[in-house]
């Protein structure tokens, strides 16, 4: 017998919104796929502040220092969910780098209120590596810290855990070393309201049936 919903996945106009068709007819998608209690904030931070994914856990998210994959590696959570997402992340890596220099400041003023022949040279020195370098370390972090913010926020829609589900079992997915969720909490799920009804699934008849 041939499904129904086999049928609408091999077909030409298959798309990851469109699978949303497959998972109301109950094949390769279930309700505990959709209904897995969501991770507390503080799982989601830690998991950002380790550069993991916050959704699984999983690591090797970056290609590069400063590229970032699309996808998790381990539960194939997009990380730009909108255009312009990442802004949050800028702004994140921007109050980092301003917080590096109030305490270096801070730490200037103390040193005059205990000697005012205090040379001004080295805090300027100091302050203009922490401006270059400050920002540049913390880049990674800054946009899984973001991601993490973001996911604790607005929790996925269904059609985003179907898509990230998509992703994992097409051709073009890849399960690197890192790409293995973490024991710290469980998996990024959205609330039981936001799931589509389900509907019967419907096989095709064979031959012998007709007969």
């Amino acid at each position: 017998m041939v499904s129904t919903g086999a049928r609408v996945a091999s077909s030409p106009d298959w798309s990851p919104r469109n699978s949303l068709v497959r998972s109301e007819m109950g094949d390769d998608f279930s309700a505990d796929d959709v209904l897995r209690p969501r991770s507390t904030w503080d799982v989601m931070l830690k998991r950002g502040f380790r550069k993991r994914c916050p959704r699984c856990g999983a690591a090797g998210l970056f290609d590069s220092w400063f590229r970032m994959k699309a996808r998790c590696p381990g539960c194939g959570y997009l990380f730009e969910r909108e255009p312009g997402f990442f802004v949050g992340a800028y702004l994140i890596n921007f109050a980092f780098t301003e917080g590096l220099l109030f305490l270096m400041i801070m730490g200037f003023v103390f040193v005059l209120a205990t000697n005012s022949d205090a040379s001004i040279v080295a805090p300027l020195i100091v302050g203009g590596m922490l401006a270059v370098i400050g920002p540049i370390v913390f880049y990674p972090f800054a946009r899984t810290i973001w991601s993490a913010i973001d996911l604790a926020m607005a929790p996925l829609e269904l059609d985003e855990i179907v898509a990230a589900g998509d992703h994992l079992d097409g051709p073009g997915s890849e399960s690197g070393d890192g790409g293995h969720p973490d024991a710290d909490g469980p998996r990024e799920a959205v609330s039981p309201e936001g799931l589509a009804p389900q509907s019967p699934r419907i096989d095709a008849p064979d031959e012998g049936d007709r007969q």
